[in-house]
């Protein structure tokens, strides 16, 4: 059985990802902030919830350590909790983007280490976007050209290197 945390699960990629990985035979935990909306996508599919904010090192400590009591491993990984960062640009917003889709990853990457030693096979995922890529918003044929969302470029384009570091 493969033990599988993915992180902001409760709705969009993440939450297709757990119905897909659970048609597959995983155990996949759906790791959500919002409790309710954490418990009733867990609840939808047929997963298990585990509190988890990726901005909150106690949150995220708390969740693994639910994992580690329940299941000794976790075989996968997903990263996939992120913000948009619209809006306006300032201090505080920049601040949010990166927090929870750059260090955020490295919050819960860091926590799960130990867990995903205990795997025969450990595997983790960076959702990351098109959006973070330079090649892609300087291309004037790409929909990502002018995208006014610099700092979700520009925290996904953080993600996508702190994966290749990992």
């Amino acid at each position: 059985m493969t033990i599988t945390l993915i992180t902001g699960a409760n709705k969009g990629i993440g939450f297709e990802t757990a119905k897909q990985l659970l048609a597959l035979g995983h155990v996949v935990y759906i790791g959500a902030r919002d409790v309710e909306r954490g418990e009733k996508a867990a609840a939808e599919l047929g997963a298990r919830f585990v509190r988890l904010d990726v901005t909150d090192d106690a949150s995220v400590r708390d969740a693994l350590a639910t994992i580690g009591s329940a299941e000794g491993r976790l075989d996968v990984l997903v990263n996939n909790a992120g913000v948009l960062g619209d809006g306006v640009l300032d201090g505080p917003t920049a601040l949010r983007a990166f927090d929870t889709n750059a260090v955020g990853i490295v919050r819960v990457t860091e926590a799960a280490l130990p867990l995903l030693r205990n795997s025969a096979n450990p595997t983790v995922v960076t959702v990351s976007s098109s959006a973070g890529s330079f090649w892609a918003v300087t291309n004037p044929d790409r929909p990502e050209f002018n995208l006014p969302l610099a700092l979700y470029s520009a925290s996904k384009s953080a993600a996508t290197m702190l994966t290749v570091q990992y």
